[in-house]
């Protein structure tokens, strides 16, 4: 079982290392698809926040998910094939948000 931690340390580790592997992820292929990763800052108990979400750009047209659950089955279905981006992005997601997805979806 994985031990997940709340100390303030391992939170700003955890911050920390969200924010090094954001930067270092393909947001541009994520925006093409639909979709992309935020980081929506930290939850009130100072975890971090980062969300899969729907891509809206009125400049590109329309969006290409009606909201955040379609995209997230999007990415989830092309994890599930092996797409190392979509993999990746699972990865990203929050603790909160990861069970969010897989309650929707189940395990990729």
């Amino acid at each position: 079982m994985e031990n997940l931690s709340t100390t303030g340390s391992e939170i700003r580790d955890a911050a920390t290392a969200a924010t090094f592997s954001l930067d270092a992820f393909d947001h541009d292929a994520a925006r093409r698809d639909g979709w992309v990763i935020s980081d929506c800052g930290s939850y009130r108990d100072g975890a971090p926040r980062v969300e899969l979400q729907k891509f809206d750009n009125p400049e590109q047209g329309p969006p290409k998910f009606r909201d955040d659950r379609e995209a997230w089955a999007h990415v989830v279905t092309r994890a599930r094939a092996g797409s190392v981006l979509h993999i990746r992005a699972l990865d990203l997601v929050d603790r909160r948000e990861r069970f969010a997805i897989e309650a929707a979806f189940g395990p990729w």
